[in-house]
């Protein structure tokens, strides 16, 4: 399985592995270790690219829970790159308001999910009073126990390549996270590991870098010819449960894996960049189902915000947001109008565009963990998905009384995702297959890849 879709991430502790049923029955979920990576984006000078703090820092992190998690229960979830930037040298950054907002936000969805310890691993050292100050309230807040360890503390040098001191950083960094694991808890009954056993190696996100408007050193971005006519893609998609068969990363992996397919066909005939992408979204119907990681709408609009401003300061004046989550959708409608009305931006909400055949009842009423996404997934990351644990559930069947629906009806009601269904699920999952999901997600990289090369020629 390709394990950088979302991060430079163990696959085993990373958050967007896992469905919602691990999360609901993992035992002593109290003494477990919850980690947020915090990584900014900033001109380092030499040449370095804008994500050196991420490709430095989660390699770190990475090799240092590969250590522990055969001790103790440790789950990594997806990292926070929006963040505070300094200024002049830092890219993509959003407000202090904005910042806490997220930490917060990210923190309330870890406790609704039943953890008690929460580490917040930051690599940035202009957002280490942030930092600080969100533990605090968090704590106070949601009675999380929180904790901060700095990359700087540990000696991180973000100028330089990792160098021979670079184990001793593991093992510093997973003996610290031995000790927040037993803070007020029962004692680990086994040694920590050695360090002997043989590491991964490691991926570098994401697999598109050629586009990545991060991989590039300042002075790259700065010489893209023709900025106000090229593409921006930012991605959106969420991390939230979708049923007890698939993780809860299914809208933000498929979202990856589908700009790496389609951006090489569109590149070659139009010219496009991929922004940082927004991974957590606005996600709260899916609450009562752990795992789930929701953003408010204020939050949400404001990360977008912020990514358009650095993309306008740069010169780029075209930004498409590719939404891979319903429950973005609204929000980003009158975001990307407010982008275009008050910001002087051309923006536009986008999806894939491709819709396989399936039947009339799926097609209506399958439109989450149901046979199209199931498919997707047994395509793009078949080991994270559970066959065995498929269902059916749809919320309306064709013939049904009445026309108040939750969807697509002159008269909806506001639901949860517990309203409508038992397991998270609507759709049948069951009749997804790994040749389905191969044909269709041919065709949807080939129909995002055309809408990519249509907007680039709008």
């Amino acid at each position: 399985m390709r394990t950088d879709w979302l991060a430079n991430a163990d696959p085993g502790t990373f958050w967007a592995n896992h469905a919602w049923t691990g999360f609901a029955v993992l035992p002593q979920k109290e003494f477990a270790v919850v980690v947020l990576p915090i990584h900014g984006f900033a001109d380092h000078g030499t040449g370095l690219p804008l994500d050196q703090e991420e490709l430095l820092g989660s390699d770190l992190l990475r090799r240092a829970v590969e250590r522990v998690s055969g001790h103790f229960t440790v789950r990594v979830l997806p990292p926070l790159r929006f963040t505070l930037a300094a200024a002049n040298v830092g890219c993509f950054g959003v407000d202090p308001d904005t910042a806490h907002a997220l930490l917060r936000e990210i923190s309330e969805s870890v406790r609704a999910a039943g953890f008690q310890k929460l580490v917040f691993f930051n690599t940035s050292a202009v957002n280490e009073p942030l930092v600080a100050t969100a533990a605090l309230d968090v704590r106070v807040a949601f009675g999380l126990r929180t904790y901060v360890i700095s990359a700087r503390s540990l000696g991180l040098d973000l100028a330089r390549p990792a160098s021979a001191k670079e184990a001793k950083r593991v093992a510093r960094l997973a003996a610290l996270l031995g000790e927040i694991r037993q803070h007020l808890a029962p004692p680990i009954s086994r040694k920590m590991n050695d360090g002997k056993r043989k590491m991964r190696g490691a991926s570098v996100f994401p697999a598109y870098r050629d586009f990545y408007l991060p991989a590039f050193s300042r002075a790259q971005i700065d010489a893209i010819p023709s900025k106000e006519r090229a593409l921006v893609v930012l991605p959106m998609s969420a991390i939230e449960q979708h049923g007890p068969h698939l993780p809860t990363g299914v809208d933000a992996f498929l979202s990856q894996a589908l700009l790496a397919s389609a951006l090489p066909q569109a590149g070659k005939r139009a010219s496009v960049y991929v922004a940082p992408p927004i991974i957590y979204g606005k996600s709260n119907e899916h609450l009562g189902f752990p795992g789930t990681v929701t953003l408010s709408a204020q939050t949400l609009r404001q990360i977008v915000l912020a990514a358009a401003a650095q993309l306008r300061a740069w010169g780029f004046r075209r930004i498409g947001l590719f939404n891979t989550h319903g429950g973005n959708s609204t929000v980003l409608a009158y975001t990307a109008r407010e982008l275009c009305e008050a910001h002087g931006l051309e923006a536009v909400v986008f999806r894939h565009g491709f819709t396989p055949r399936i039947s009339e009842q799926e097609t209506q009423w399958g439109f989450h963990a149901g046979e199209f996404e199931t498919a997707l997934m047994l395509a793009c990351s078949p080991e994270l998905v559970r066959m065995e644990k498929a269902v059916c559930e749809y919320p309306v069947r064709a013939g049904d009384p009445g026309e108040l629906r939750p969807v697509r009806s002159p008269a909806i009601f506001a639901w949860r995702a517990s309203d409508i269904s038992t397991h998270g699920v609507t759709g049948d999952a069951t009749r997804a297959t790994f040749a389905k999901g191969r044909r269709w997600f041919a065709s949807a990289a080939a129909s995002l890849a055309r809408r990519i090369i249509e907007l680039c020629r709008a």
